[in-house]
C-alpha cells in the first residue's frame, strides 16, 4: 500500500544490454586467454627453433671453414690434395737428389719452395734449386736448357724409385726418354749417358728417342725411323 508501480521495461532493456556486453566481453577475455596460450607455445617452439638454429649455423660454419681449408683458401694456400702431394714430392725430390748430384758434379740440388703463389694460384708444388757455387736457393725456371733436362730426368726417376719403395709389387723397369739431348753440352751428354748405362746394369730398359749423331754412336741397339714422304715410313732394326 502506498507504493506507486514502476515501469522497469527501460531497466530490463539496460540489463539485457549489459548481459549481451558481459557475454561478448568474456568471449573476447576467453579468446584472448586462448591467444596467450598460443602464443607462449609458440614462442617455446621459435626458441628451440632458434636454439636449433644457433646449432645447425655452427655446424655450418665448421663445415664452411674446413671445406676452405681444404680447398686451399687458407693462409699457406695448399689444399688437402696438394699437401698430400707435397708429402709424395718432398720424397720424390730426395730421390731424386741421389741422381742429380751426380749429374751436376754435386753442383744443385732440388728443394721444394714454400713460396707463394699469386693470383689466387695454389702453392706448395714449386722447386728451387740450390746451387752449391753460389751458396742460394732460385726458381728451377732460372735453369738451363741442359740443366732443366737433367733436374727432369733425376726427378722421373725419383718419382719412380718412390712408386717402387710404396708399391713393392710394383717395377717400373722401363722409361722412355723422348729428346732433350740436343741442349746438352758434349760433357753433360756424356754424364747423362753414363747415367742411364749405369740404369740399364741394373736391369732398368731406357729407351731414347732423339737425333743426336753422337747417341746414335753410343747407343747398341736401335730402331731407326726414315720418312719416305707421303706419311709413309720404313722402319729398321739395328743391333
Amino acid at each position: 500500500q502506498g507504493l506507486q508501480k514502476q515501469d522497469v521495461t527501460a531497466l530490463a532493456e539496460h540489463v539485457q544490454l549489459l548481459k549481451t556486453t558481459y557475454e561478448e566481453a568474456f568471449k573476447q577475455l576467453s579468446d584472448a586467454k586462448e591467444c596467450e596460450r598460443k602464443c607462449i607455445d609458440y614462442e617455446q617452439k621459435l626458441e628451440e627453433v632458434a636454439k636449433k638454429g644457433a646449432e645447425l649455423e655452427q655446424i655450418s660454419n665448421e663445415i664452411i671453414d674446413l671445406y676452405n681449408v681444404l680447398k686451399g683458401q687458407n693462409a699457406k694456400k695448399v689444399s688437402f690434395e696438394r699437401f698430400v702431394q707435397i708429402s709424395y714430392l718432398e720424397q720424390i725430390t730426395e730421390a731424386a737428389n741421389h741422381h742429380l748430384y751426380k749429374l751436376s758434379n754435386g753442383q744443385y740440388r732440388l728443394t721444394c719452395s714454400e713460396r707463394q703463389e699469386g693470383h689466387g694460384r695454389q702453392s706448395g708444388l714449386a722447386l728451387d734449386v740450390y746451387d752449391s757455387y753460389t751458396g742460394q736457393d732460385r726458381d728451377v725456371k732460372t735453369l738451363s736448357g741442359g740443366e732443366k733436362f737433367n733436374a727432369s730426368l733425376c726427378l722421373a726417376l725419383g718419382m719412380a724409385d718412390v712408386i717402387q719403395s710404396f708399391q713393392g709389387n710394383v717395377r717400373i723397369d722401363t722409361m722412355f726418354i723422348d729428346e732433350g739431348f740436343g741442349t746438352l753440352d758434349p760433357a753433360s751428354l756424356h754424364m747423362v749417358m753414363n747415367a742411364l748405362d749405369h740404369l740399364q746394369s741394373q736391369g732398368r730398359k731406357v729407351v731414347l728417342i732423339s737425333h743426336i749423331q753422337e747417341m746414335h754412336e753410343r747407343i747398341p741397339v736401335q730402331i731407326q725411323v726414315k720418312p719416305l714422304g707421303s706419311g709413309a715410313s720404313t722402319i729398321k732394326i739395328v743391333g
